[in-house]
């Protein structure tokens, strides 16, 4: 089927095969790779209106630090949207209950490990009553934690005195500002170093591992240029992160924090009955609840983990700012919010992914911090965000059937088809002038011009569709 080629033409083919390939991969599974598009191009753009300032090691490794308290937020509000809920109120939740660690701490006399389980206790007791009132007495998920918005805010100002209070116990410099041991090579870290390095080779063994293992067990894998892509990004992004974080003080506990809680739930989402079940709910409560699932139970954990991570967000963002205030919370969960739809999440429940929420987490804090230093006025900074999250929900209505396609196959069924395609559309467009003529001469055998119309028309359509849902593996001899 395909023909010899001399050495030249078949490493032109090689090439234009495996951009071919590329593309359809894109394209077919658009919604999971868009915003890592999107994150590039915000990255370069920002870049070069920054004089690449925004790249540096100093101002990401900044970034990412300030972009901790929402990638963990964003997590637990994932597996809410999945089931088809909403969290308003966890902003002020996360702003109350890290004032309450740092009033218990540094006014309270408390220990650190007394005040953080006080707090532990607190938001497993509030997210029971909040999952009880909406998987139980079916009070819509909105009211609810609207209503707790409200209160919590109220609670904080109570808990504060409504004056700043200032943190200095070590566990939260620690927290904040602190980082792994260093050991200074030539200005780098030596230990980042040898992380990222053990971090690149896990990463590439367990790749090659597993597509062994399912090529031995006849399951089906991705093409090898494909699989070989996937390997030099991720190498390429490790390396480029080893080095912005060896380059500047080494990797940070808010950081290390943030990587635990979204290895955690990837592990769990993925891999544990809980995590299918969660899905399950998202996807049709009515079919899961007759497939033996509890939606009450699942909603109510959903709820509790939800309140868990907005804890953990909570004492991130007192221990980075050195302070709880009653001017802390606005807007936390809008961010929540926005990033897990930016990264992929559907506002119709059942389908979103803790890791790509991480990614729309920096998206945002990227807008922010990017505006910020190209000096861009501040205004129309949350203009921007309100129409990147409109942008975002619009992509993944556009984006929520997209067909797979095989952009080598269509090449190859292109030729296969060619004499075919061309009889079948010159019959075609005959037809329809016939027609035209016909209807404008007002002929009296005019439904015969539309019938022969009509079947030129299919067949037409017919080829078409054969080329268009044709694959590479049709014409691979053997």
């Amino acid at each position: 089927m395909i023909e010899n080629k001399n050495i030249f033409e078949k490493i032109a083919w090689s090439i234009y095969k495996y951009f071919l390939t590329l593309i359809s991969l894109f394209r077919t599974n658009i919604r999971d790779y868009g915003m890592f598009i999107a994150l590039v191009v915000i990255f370069i753009v920002f870049g070069f209106m920054t004089g690449w300032i925004f790249l540096g090691p100093f101002n990401f490794t900044n970034l990412l630090n300030q972009t901790a308290y929402v990638a963990v937020l964003a997590v637990g509000m994932t597996l809410v949207i999945v089931t088809r809920q909403i969290d308003l109120s966890v902003g002020y939740i996360g702003a109350f209950l890290g004032a309450y660690v740092v009033v218990a701490v540094e006014t309270g006399g408390q220990s650190v490990i007394v005040a953080l389980l006080g707090a532990l206790a607190l938001t497993v007791i509030i997210g029971i009553i909040k999952g009880y009132f909406i998987a139980k007495i079916k009070v819509p998920s909105f009211v609810v934690t609207l209503a707790g918005m409200f209160i919590f805010k109220g609670l904080l100002m109570f808990k504060t005195g409504n004056r700043t209070i200032s943190t200095t116990n070590n566990f939260f410099i620690e927290v904040g500002t602190g980082y792994l041991p260093t050991v200074d090579i030539s200005g780098y870290d030596l230990i980042t170093l040898i992380l990222g390095g053990l971090i690149m080779v896990v990463v590439l063994t367990s790749g090659i591992l597993k597509r062994s293992k399912n090529n031995k067990l006849n399951i089906p894998s991705e093409k090898i240029e494909m699989f070989i892509t996937k390997l030099i990004i991720l190498t390429a992004v490790i390396g480029y992160l080893t080095y912005v974080f060896s380059a500047n003080k080494g990797i940070s506990y808010l950081l290390l924090i943030t990587i635990a809680v979204v290895v955690i739930y990837h592990f769990m989402t993925t891999q544990t009955t809980l995590g299918r079940r969660i899905y399950a709910v998202g996807g049709n409560p009515d079919a899961a609840e007759l497939s033996g699932i509890s939606v009450e139970r699942i909603l109510v954990i959903v709820f509790i983990s939800m309140g868990i991570l907005t804890m953990i967000s909570g004492v991130m963002y007192v221990s980075r700012l050195q302070n709880a205030s009653p001017k802390h919370g606005p807007f936390w969960e809008l961010y929540a919010i926005a990033a897990a739809f930016i990264g992929g999440s559907s506002a119709s429940g059942g389908v979103g992914k803790v890791v790509n929420a991480v990614v729309g987490a920096i998206v945002i804090m990227s807008l922010k911090n990017g505006m910020a230093l190209a000096g861009i006025d501040a205004n129309i900074e949350p203009i921007i965000l309100g129409g990147v999250l409109l942008l975002a929900v619009v992509f993944d209505i556009y984006t929520r059937n997209v067909n797979p396609v095989d952009l080598v196959g269509i090449h190859y069924a292109k030729k296969h088809y060619k004499r075919e395609f061309d009889i079948n559309k010159i019959n075609f467009l005959k037809a329809k002038a016939e027609l035209k003529i016909a209807k404008k001469e007002e002929r009296g055998d005019l439904i015969d011009f539309e019938y022969k119309y009509t079947n030129a028309l299919g067949a037409y359509n017919k080829i078409r569709d054969k080329i268009r849902i044709s694959v590479e593996a049709d014409f691979i001899e053997g």
